[in-house]
């Protein structure tokens, strides 16, 4: 072991060995890039106990759970999930866009119209919606993952946290451009990102072919409901097994890894910014005037186990959305698209291949 140490520099570190990998495969050096992730896996064996604590137990013994697994930074699962989308084709991208710097990821689709536009939740990046990207090549013109100011690979915005009001303009500009190049846009988008899509919906009835969102937030919400959004948290373990616990209904076990900075990025102000402003009656809902004056055809998957936001908000928009389709997802909790993956790719590719006949 100590030889291993010293050819590596540095001591035994699971989080160490998955930053090698990473970086021995961006070098085109599979062997050493296969020797980090053996050494990782070694070493990810010895939590095994801990996962089975992770799934079975409840908030409090899953934080103490949580202190026997690897505390590896959503930074690096970034950089490997932008390792792995540049290996797929897509185009990296950093521009202004509603005058705002973004990062976006674009794949050349094989489909001669409708370019897709998926949208992330609060807090997260384009990797959340990548699942999605490869049912929807082969039907559409372009699909794009768009990252939102202050998320992901867009830097934050130099006067500080964004209001949702600007992240609509950001979607619309870029609701814009791909509408003067490819034509009409889908937009799919999960939690804040739903929303953003149903507001450009609106805002752009010409442009938008059609939405579909996965748990969107947009719906009115009450102070009940707001109560339950949490804040900052002053222990990280502790918020990690309670965000997990509002974000899914099984856990995946790759957000175990990063739970602990998931829940630091939480207590961002980038994050706080938004929350605040619900809690304050500003940007709270889009309202019953947007949602009832959206034309065009609107899907929305809803993960029935959702505790980030209430079950309510998928009645407002069966109500209040005229024409939407709103179905249930059982067994599914706030990010159908990571935690029922294969349900949510076919549901959102069966929907845009309706959109073209």
């Amino acid at each position: 072991m100590r030889i291993l140490d010293e050819l590596r520099g540095g001591p035994v570190s699971e989080d160490r060995e998955v930053e090698r990998a990473v970086e021995a495969a961006a070098r085109g050096e599979p062997a050493r890039a296969r020797l980090w992730l053996s050494l990782a896996a070694q070493r990810r064996r010895l939590g095994l106990s801990a996962r089975q604590l992770l799934k079975r137990g409840g908030a409090e013994v899953q934080a103490l759970a949580l202190r026997g697994v690897p505390d590896l930074r959503l930074d690096w699962l970034r950089r490997l999930s932008h390792a792995a989308l540049l290996a797929q084709g897509a185009e990296s991208w950093t521009g202004t866009l509603g005058g705002h710097r973004v990062h976006r990821y674009a794949f050349a689709g094989r489909g001669g119209d409708l370019p897709v536009l998926l949208l992330h939740g609060l807090g997260g990046s384009a990797d959340s919606m990548a699942t999605l990207v490869a049912p929807l090549l082969p039907i559409s013109a372009r699909v794009v993952l768009l990252e939102l100011p202050g998320h992901g690979r867009s830097p934050s915005p130099p006067g500080g946290p964004l209001a949702a009001r600007d992240y609509g303009q950001v979607v619309t500009a870029a609701v814009d451009r791909l509408y003067a190049e490819y034509g009409k846009v889908v937009l799919v988008g999960n939690s804040l990102g739903g929303a953003l899509a149903l507001y450009a919906a609106h805002e752009r009835p010409d442009n938008v072919a059609g939405v579909v969102g996965l748990n969107p937030a947009g719906a009115d919400l009450s102070d009940e409901a707001l109560g339950l959004l949490p804040e900052s948290f002053a222990d990280e373990v502790t918020g990690a097994a309670r965000m997990a616990e509002l974000l899914f209904h099984r856990t995946p076990w790759l957000f175990w890894l990063v739970a602990r900075d998931f829940a630091r990025a939480w207590s961002s102000p980038t994050v706080q910014r938004i929350l605040d402003d619900a809690r304050h009656d500003r940007d709270r809902s889009l309202g019953i005037d947007v949602l009832s004056a959206i034309r065009a055809p609107v899907l929305i998957l809803w993960g029935a186990q959702d505790r980030l936001l209430p079950a309510t908000s998928a009645d407002d928009f069966r109500r209040h959305i005229p024409g939407a389709t709103v179905e249930l997802i059982p067994d599914c909790g706030h990010i159908p698209q990571l935690e029922r993956p294969a349900y949510t790719r076919r549901r959102v590719r069966e929907f845009v291949e309706k959109l073209k006949t």
